[in-house]
């Protein structure tokens, strides 16, 4: 197993591979990939990340993407620790295996409750470099320091609208009314949520379909720092009555991380979901959108939070909503 100079030095050279054209099954690929996603949530991680894309061969970009590497693995040791249970960590050649007759010494019965963390994290490490999707919600707690599947914050304006569907992944019949728009900050379209963390709303994307003449759904994603940055947030927009017809909470099926909806008389239904450092909006304003069983709305919901989740875990989203969906 490698020790931690030698596991920095095979997480970069991982990330220049990949950076310099590899392909995608090459071995490390896939845990490279979640490392370049955990460094671009580090504002140093970011620069190097883009410097070693932009010149895998430039010494100084790999010397500028070693020291933020080290810095990352020296800050989450236990993601380090993951990192040695994948085939970055590896030795090339698997160690001999010896077998034991007869009872185990004590040492060795003390130390099953480690062997059974470390086997845990092989088997995770085996999922995630085949691609198997682990569900929509986190394995460990998101948003905690330390987890190797923690959330990760989307800073750019880019990502946001990526969490967005497109035409592709609505059912057929819809079409884009208006944008998509994105950016970052805070604007006159999507205020502060929180006023007195408004530094922590880091991004924002929203989209408007319709279908026919009567039926609009607007998709709103809002980014924010971190998971509790996040939760701030949807507090104050759960507790926020707006203008118009006052709000009435309706059934909404458990989606993310926290969700909830409400209708608004002739304003129609809205979904609040928050998955991970992600705030998302879903506004139905067609005529069904007011009664207590709202399949479309959730549907959509469920819809923009696995999209969410696919983009913290450092995938493309690709998620669309059933084909069938009126």
């Amino acid at each position: 197993m490698a020790d931690g100079q030698e596991l920095v030095a095979r997480v970069v050279d991982a990330l220049r591979q990949t950076a310099a054209g590899g392909s995608p099954a090459a071995p490390g690929s896939v845990v490279a990939d979640l490392v370049r996603t955990r460094l671009r949530a580090m504002p140093a991680g970011a620069q190097a990340v883009d410097a070693i894309e932009a010149g895998p061969a430039d010494p100084k970009a790999r010397a500028a993407l070693t020291t933020v590497v080290a810095q990352l693995l020296t800050e989450d040791p236990a993601f380090a620790g993951y990192l040695l249970t994948t085939e970055l960590g590896r030795p090339a050649d698997p160690p001999t295996v010896h077998l034991r007759i007869g009872p185990p010494p004590t040492s060795a019965r003390r130390t099953t409750g480690g062997i059974l963390v470390t086997l845990a994290l092989v088997v995770v490490a085996s999922l995630v470099a085949l691609g198997i999707n682990l569900g929509s919600r986190p394995l460990l707690q998101p948003g905690v320091h330390g987890y190797a599947h923690a959330a990760t914050a989307l800073r750019d304006p880019g990502q946001a609208q990526g969490v967005l569907p497109d035409v592709q992944a609505m059912p057929s019949g819809w079409r884009i009314e208006s944008g998509p728009h994105a950016g970052t900050g805070t604007t006159d379209d999507v205020p502060c949520v929180v006023r007195d963390t408004c530094d922590e709303q880091l991004a924002y994307a929203t989209v408007t379909f319709r279908v026919g003449s009567r039926r609009s759904v607007q998709f709103t994603v809002l980014t924010f720092a971190s998971p509790e940055a996040a939760g701030r947030a949807f507090d104050t927009m759960l507790g926020s009555t707006g203008g118009g017809d006052a709000p009435v909470t309706v059934p909404l099926p458990p989606i993310g991380d926290r969700s909830a909806a409400r209708t608004r008389g002739s304003q129609g239904g809205e979904a609040l979901v928050r998955v991970g450092t992600t705030l998302l909006h879903v506004h139905d304003s067609g005529p069904g959108a007011t009664a207590a069983d709202i399949p479309v709305l959730t549907a959509f919901a469920r819809l923009l939070a696995t999209r969410s989740q696919q983009a913290q875990d450092g995938r493309t989203p690709d998620a669309a909503a059933p084909s069938s969906l009126t």
